[in-house]
């Protein structure tokens, strides 16, 4: 996958550009499968999921280079503390989500100045990351606004922000605080979850957190195979490690006192695949038939000059 910045994004004709809406109906679709844009953030999810194989995220260090947006989500983080939520008939959406929104629009272009070291890049990098924190109109968040989140990675990515040696800890450290970041999101705010809920569909919020969080597990020296799920003792002791514990744990948290197989079926199910591998595989599939391949979702999805694709 090139990086970006080191050739197109290096010269002085690049223009940067604010990302648009391209897919609309399903010959666009078709078109977007088809592209290299599809190709580079399938590959860049891909090369994420094989970065974070066998590891643990607390042994996982955290570059300097990374802090910014560690710090970054951190501080979003915070001002969640100082906007609570308010009183209100409705039991999901609560508008005080919209004020914390508010904020983090309002302050974007200062904070993000420190992250994408390319003044001229940050509108277009902005776009991504605002859409990842779930949706303003709607208050909700799903799969799809997980998504946006790892193109924001992408596109840090493709700048020559971030290098290769810097994926494990994207996933291990980044990632990890942006999904502590929206639990608590959701469970403050009580965001609707978008689309599919986990009776139907993996989760009612993640898809891309099952993935990474399955790839650590990998030929991981802990000896855990996918029916430890069961285990409450070991999704309390190990959450903070690996990813996939803490996303099933968060489940019985939220879903307390309704059985695992009738909330979560699939991923009831998935705990019977013989090793973490064909789980990893499944969960990559499932990512670019139900995510990427569908137009509910993918619809949303914007295109700029780094992540690049007409529509034509």
């Amino acid at each position: 996958m090139e990086q970006a910045g080191a050739a197109s994004s290096e010269e002085p004709t690049h223009t940067y550009v604010i990302p648009s809406k391209k897919i609309d109906d399903p010959m666009t679709l078709e078109k977007f499968k088809k592209s290299d844009a599809h190709k580079d953030l399938l590959g860049f999810i891909a090369m994420l999921a094989a970065s974070v194989k066998n590891s643990r995220m607390s042994e996982t260090p955290l570059p300097s280079s990374l802090e910014p947006l560690y710090n970054y989500l951190a501080t979003l983080d915070q001002w969640i503390d100082e906007i609570p939520p308010v009183q209100q008939p409705m039991r999901f959406g609560n508008k005080a989500y919209r004020t914390w929104q508010d904020r983090v629009i309002k302050e974007s272009d200062s904070m993000l100045a420190g992250i994408v070291t390319k003044s001229e890049a940050v509108a277009e990098v902005k776009s991504y990351l605002l859409e990842s924190f779930g949706s303003y109109e709607r208050i909700d968040y799903g799969t799809g606004h997980e998504l946006n989140f790892v193109v924001t990675l992408l596109c840090l990515f493709k700048l020559g922000i971030y290098k290769q040696e810097d994926l494990k800890a994207l996933v291990n450290k980044v990632f990890n605080r942006y999904l502590t970041l929206m639990r608590r999101i959701q469970l403050i705010y009580v965001l609707e979850p978008a689309g599919s809920h986990g009776v139907w569909g993996l989760d009612d919020y993640q898809l891309l957190a099952f993935l990474f969080g399955a790839s650590q597990l990998v030929d991981n020296d802990s000896g855990y195979t996918p029916d430890i799920i069961s285990s409450e003792k070991i999704l309390g002791s190990e959450k903070e490690e690996y990813m996939y514990f803490g996303c099933i744990a968060f489940i019985k948290q939220v879903k307390k006192g309704v059985p695992f197989f009738e909330s979560s079926p699939i991923l009831n199910d998935i705990s019977a695949v013989p090793n973490w591998g064909k789980v990893t595989q499944g969960l990559m599939k499932m990512f670019e038939a139900e995510v990427v391949g569908k137009l509910p979702v993918i619809k949303h999805l914007k295109f700029g000059s780094i992540l690049n694709f007409d529509g034509k």
